[in-house]
């Protein structure tokens, strides 16, 4: 077939794309009007297990011919601007713009919400508490560097829900004004110099390494040295005007962070649940054996399970715990009743969509 016939088939097929989505965005309207003549006392328009229905269920719809990562990020934009159509949200995402949170939540929500961030996490915690985002986006642990251990203080005493989760693929990239051959100095935050040492060993072994607070200020800072370099996200080339030198240079091809979607909403069973929740266990010989062993019983997973000190007595700990289900169904009741005989007192502190 001529290229010109060809081009004009695509034009078709994206007159037909718009009409198409111009339709769902009439129907997402109707929807969020039905919602609202029901009268219902808090109408939520963010709904992570739907949201993992649709994307779900697209990939299964895939011919083949797009990878389904594109097609769900697709999927995920038309999603953002629908919700967008039903009502304006706004989400606080810890950390500066262009940091791997910051990615993360355009990620997952989209680029059609108002994003706002904060640069301690519990003040992300409470802007949600105080309704001034409607959501939060959090790291809570990675891959290689493990728990974050300020963000599971802050549940301790704080009223805000698990609503979702997320995960990211960490790489770092170098990037500059100058070419490679040029750069004297690397800025960057503690962490992602860390991972990449193996690189910058072999790569750029006699550059000065500067410590900073944040991967977007080592970006910033590198703009402003003719002769420096940074190590951090695409996001944040983009944002400082930089050239990316070479990517994924991290040392360990494994890197993935996860993060907690904050809110104060509880999400509908989606059918592939996690639970999250805390609880403290009587100082006694046994006594966390006996908290967890009735998820053993009931053939329970744990997905992660880490101790932190209460901040109020000396050598008192809660634990908190991951667990794939959720509450409504009868082993996951089942084990819960047994962990609360067994421990002084529980909370959940969210049941969630897996992420997909």
């Amino acid at each position: 077939m001529p290229l010109d016939d060809l081009r004009k088939q695509i034009n078709e097929l994206d007159e037909q794309i718009v009409r198409l989505l111009d339709q769902r965005a009439r129907v997402s309207l109707r929807v969020a009007e039905e919602k609202r003549m029901a009268g219902e006392p808090s109408v939520v328009y963010y709904r992570p297990e739907r949201e993992r229905e649709v994307l779900e269920r697209v990939a299964r719809a895939n011919p083949g011919a797009l990878p389904t990562e594109s097609l769900r990020a697709i999927y995920r934009e038309i999603i953002s601007a629908s919700r967008e159509l039903q009502r304006h949200h706004i989400v606080a995402y810890f950390g500066a713009p262009a940091s791997f949170t910051h990615a993360a939540a355009l990620r997952h929500f989209g680029r059609q919400c108002q994003f706002t961030h904060i640069g301690d996490i519990q003040g992300i915690f409470s802007a949600v508490e105080r309704g001034a985002a409607h959501f939060g986006v959090v790291p809570i642990e990675n891959s290689t560097e493990g728990i974050i251990p300020a963000t599971l203080d802050q549940f301790i005493n704080s009223p805000v829900r698990i609503v979702a989760e997320a995960y990211m693929e960490v790489h770092h990239n170098i990037m500059a004004t100058c070419p490679l051959v040029e750069v004297r100095t690397v800025y960057s935050h503690p962490q992602p110099l860390a991972q990449c040492q193996g690189w910058i060993h072999r790569m750029l072994p006699e550059v000065k390494l500067v410590e900073v607070s944040s991967t977007p200020i080592g970006a910033q800072m590198a703009r402003d040295d003719p002769s420096g370099a940074a190590i951090g996200t695409k996001l944040a080339a983009d944002l400082f005007g930089l050239a990316i030198l070479e990517e994924r240079i991290e040392d360990y091809a494994i890197n993935r962070t996860r993060f907690w979607v904050l809110g104060r909403e509880t999400p509908e069973p989606s059918g592939k649940d996690k639970t999250s929740l805390l609880f403290s266990t009587r100082h006694e010989s046994g006594s966390l054996f006996r908290s967890l062993e009735a998820f053993a019983a009931h053939r329970i997973n744990l997905t992660l399970i880490q101790s932190r000190p209460t901040k109020h007595t000396a050598w008192e700990y809660v634990f908190f715990i991951d667990f794939n289900g959720h509450p409504n169904q009868d082993n996951v009741q089942a084990a819960m009743r047994g962990l609360e005989r067994n421990s002084v007192f529980v909370r959940v502190l969210g049941t969630y969509p897996e992420a997909v």
